[in-house]
């Protein structure tokens, strides 16, 4: 039987071999490698490159692990709203969203957030923006991602700006340069002095906004961040040109133009031509005026011309690429179909073939390893209700005997109480026929006999059996007296004494007897032991004590 069983273990194997292996024969042995980091890269500089190779990329890997697909699925959306395919986009950031939650990522939550927001705000739709950036400040907030942080509250800080809400706008700001500064990561930190410049100019005052364009020139001159240099420099022209410094905005928009020459940035060369014409109009030179705005007006038209251009042929590029994803999809389906059958029925001849084989020699043996697994489970039930039935008898005995016990430890304090009771009841008889005694003898007898009464007072006060008592007392009452001391550890002893015969529920004769008290002294030890234990109004004393 064991040559059997290895024989039809050694044909399952074959057969999964051939089944799982070739439908998927056309990428086997293809080398996976994780190329989204390339891409992220390269997005910043060729967009339209970097789309192309995540679409061969999310092509050739189709069965991408769960966080692999996330991020090319965020990246795809970022490419998107890059060429300005916002419906688009929007899909893929919703997408991204879904998986980001699943995966429980707050950081890569909140940077979708803060995406998502900046495509808003590219349609226009401000309040929508502001509530995506703030959803992504609190993500932040809970993993304590400063630059996080600081990037959100840098956006709801430019939408409150273009809302109008000025102060808000100045508050996120700040916030987030403090921020920055206190991550010792400076990237951002001139962005986020040129938009504190920005909202100062919106507000007029130009001097607050020009010392914040300042800064924000030294940071980048000390980055070398020539891509923000433009901006930064039109908007020092700005503030001198509205502060009737016109003369000396001239110079600063002539160097803002050149710069965005260099780097081919029509709109930021447009905006500061605008600038610069107003400038001349503001100093009375209405020909250079003119003739700046007729630049500006060439370069609108230039960047109106592209912009068509650009748009047509990233949609354009956009439809290739999905009909040549369809067309992919099709022919590989279209093979992997005609693969699978080929090699179903295959494998369904020598399937069937196999079967009746096995059949009868894999039911043979699961008969015997049935009979034998039968065998062995009744002698472990066996055995089992053997040790279970020890158990009980075990259980039985340990429970007796603690029952046992705890009536001996019970009747004992009971007796000992009792004892204690009986004494001074006796003690008490004695002092009251002393007292009768005393008005009728002598006066050497009656000294005798005060001396006498004086020791059963002394008697009655102090307990010797006490201590004796407590031991008892405390077998029975597991705890009490240290929970006791533990809500009042100034209780006297007559306090202890006291709550302990009171836990026993003794009547009010009992424990008056026994503490060798009158009634009206036992009224006043409760009332003395309700103010140490803090007990409100209406809380019962003897209630408190029996629960505790």
């Amino acid at each position: 039987m064991a040559e059997v069983s290895c024989k039809m273990f050694r044909f399952v194997k074959f057969y999964c071999f051939i089944v799982f292996l070739f439908p998927f024969e056309k990428s086997f042995g293809q080398k996976r490698t994780d190329g989204l980091d390339g891409i992220q890269q390269l997005s910043k500089t060729s967009p339209r490159k970097a789309y192309q190779q995540l679409t061969d990329f999310l092509r050739q890997n189709s069965s991408l692990g769960f966080v692999e697909h996330a991020e090319a699925t965020f990246l795809e959306g970022q490419l998107l709203m890059e060429f300005g395919l916002y419906n688009e986009a929007t899909t893929k950031f919703y997408e991204a969203e879904e998986l980001f939650k699943k995966m429980d990522c707050t950081a890569c939550l909140a940077n979708v957030y803060n995406q998502i927001g900046k495509l808003y705000y590219k349609t226009k739709s401000l309040s929508p923006a502001l509530q995506r950036h703030k959803s992504a400040l609190h993500l932040y907030e809970e993993v304590q991602d400063i630059q996080g942080m600081a990037r959100s509250k840098g956006l709801i800080g430019s939408m409150y700006e273009k809302l109008g809400d000025y102060t808000q706008a100045l508050v996120y700001q700040n916030d987030a340069i403090e921020l920055i500064r206190s991550s010792g990561d400076s990237t951002d930190l001139s962005i986020l002095f040129e938009n504190v410049g920005s909202i100062y100019e919106d507000l007029e005052k130009y001097d607050s906004a020009e010392r914040y364009f300042q800064l924000a020139y030294a940071l980048n001159i000390a980055m070398r961040n020539k891509l923000n240099m433009p901006g930064n420099i039109n908007n020092l022209g700005d503030t001198r040109r509205k502060t009737n410094r016109a003369g000396e905005s001239l110079s600063y928009y002539e160097e803002a133009i050149r710069i965005s020459q260099e780097l081919g940035n029509n709109y930021l060369e447009r905006s500061a031509t605008v600038d610069l014409g107003k400038a001349y109009a503001a100093l009375g030179d209405f020909e250079k005026a003119y003739e700046q705005l007729a630049k500006a007006r060439k370069l609108s038209e230039t960047i109106f011309s592209e912009e068509a251009a650009r748009q047509l042929a990233t949609q354009e590029f956009h439809y290739e690429i999905k009909e040549k994803q369809r067309e992919i999809a099709h022919l590989e389906g279209i093979h992997l179909f005609e693969t699978r059958i080929r090699w179903l029925l295959l494998m369904l001849i020598l399937t069937l073939l196999g079967l009746g084989w096995g059949l009868i020699s894999r039911h043979r043996l699961k008969m015997r390893a049935t009979q034998n697994t039968l065998r062995k489970q009744e002698e472990l039930l066996e055995i089992n209700e053997r040790l279970i039935q020890t158990e009980k008898e075990n259980i039985n005995l340990l429970e007796a005997r603690m029952a046992a016990e705890v009536g001996a430890q019970q009747k004992a304090l009971s007796a000992q109480t009792l004892h204690v009771i009986e004494k001074n009841e006796i003690l008490k008889e004695i002092q009251s026929k002393l007292k009768v005694a005393l008005e009728q003898d002598p006066k050497e007898q009656r000294k005798k006999i005060r001396n006498l009464m004086k020791q059963i007072d002394a008697n009655l006060g102090q307990d010797s059996d006490w201590e004796s008592f407590k031991h008892t007392f405390e077998n029975v009452h597991q705890d009490f007296l240290k929970n006791l001391n533990t809500r009042n550890p100034s209780l006297t002893t007559g306090d202890v004494k006291l709550a302990c015969l009171m836990k026993m529920n003794l009547s009010s004769r009992e424990i008056a007897a026994t503490l060798g008290i009158s009634m009206e002294s036992l009224r006043i030890s409760r009332y003395r032991l309700r103010k140490r234990l803090q007990l409100s109004e209406g809380r019962d004393l003897q209630h408190y004590l029996r629960c505790l």
